[in-house]
């Protein structure tokens, strides 16, 4: 299950990038919910995208990105990467 979500993850990602212009005039600071490469939803909190995201989506094939025009330093996770 873990390489579904992985990839999941990275499709929605590319897709989210695309529609990025659009989001950051209503929705900027917000975190947008994508699945299927779709934009889902846009929420206020991180937490709220989560249970929005479960609540519709039990299987966790779905991701949730900050809308922002400013890049995210993630610190040490930044330089994770995944055990293979």
């Amino acid at each position: 299950m873990g390489h579904a979500i992985e990839a999941e993850i990275e499709r929605n990602y590319a897709a989210f990038k695309d529609i990025m212009p659009a989001l950051l005039a209503d929705a900027e600071g917000q975190y947008a919910l994508m699945r299927n490469q779709e934009l889902c939803g846009v929420y206020a909190s991180p937490g709220e995208a989560e249970r929005a995201g479960y609540q519709l989506f039990g299987d966790e094939l779905y991701s949730i990105q900050l809308v922002s025009s400013k890049p995210v330093d993630l610190g040490f996770y930044s330089y994770a990467s995944p055990t293979r």
